[in-house]
């Protein structure tokens, strides 16, 4: 029944955005009674948190991993623009755009949201960063794939949110995130 309910919640926001949705639409879309409804969420900010905490996991479900062989900088290649993939996906963005949109309104909503994307992204990052040999801890390799995140992906991250086309945005995630290893090896940062 989750599962249907946030079938049901998630297709509505997209559809309509977060404001015109009601909770009694989502009751009537997913065939959950009311109660039922209101017992699993307590109201819309709540069924919108869970919507976009399963959004953001099912996109690192979809990630392909990082190949185990070659350096840490040929991974990090291939994952920043396997994440940038995801990120881009027409549903991420539409649910960033959402977010963005309501932040205002439920400050705690878009840090969720925010702050489960950027969290994740950054440890699949350590622990391309650390590789398959497990050459050091994934824990002490978060601030290098912090700065990563915020130099390679942020950025297509926030024009997609804004409005820029995610397609023409694609045609540019390799130069940001070669862009991003550059830096990080020039600075040290980044060890070959």
């Amino acid at each position: 029944m989750d599962e249907r309910v946030l079938d049901a919640a998630t297709a509505l926001f997209l559809e309509q955005g977060f404001g015109r949705t009601t909770l009694d639409q989502v009751s009537e879309r997913s065939r959950t009674g009311k109660s039922t409804l209101y017992g699993r969420y307590a109201n819309k900010e709540a069924l919108f948190a869970a919507v976009v905490t399963r959004s953001i996991d099912a996109m690192f479900d979809d990630l392909k991993a990082a190949p185990s062989d070659g350096d840490v900088q040929s991974r990090l290649r291939h994952l920043g623009r396997e994440l940038a993939r995801v990120m881009l996906d027409a549903r991420c963005v539409a649910l960033m755009r959402i977010t963005a949109a309501e932040a205002g309104n439920f400050p705690a909503l878009a840090t969720l949201g925010y702050q489960k994307s950027f969290d994740g992204t950054a440890r699949f990052v350590a622990e391309a960063i650390v590789g398959p040999d497990g050459s050091g801890s994934v824990e002490s390799a978060l601030p290098i794939a912090c700065r990563f995140v915020e130099l390679a992906l942020q950025p297509i991250s926030f024009q997609a949110t804004f409005g820029v086309d995610p397609e023409l945005l694609k045609e540019h995630v390799g130069r940001h995130v070669d862009d991003a290893i550059v830096l990080l090896t020039t600075t040290g940062l980044l060890k070959s």
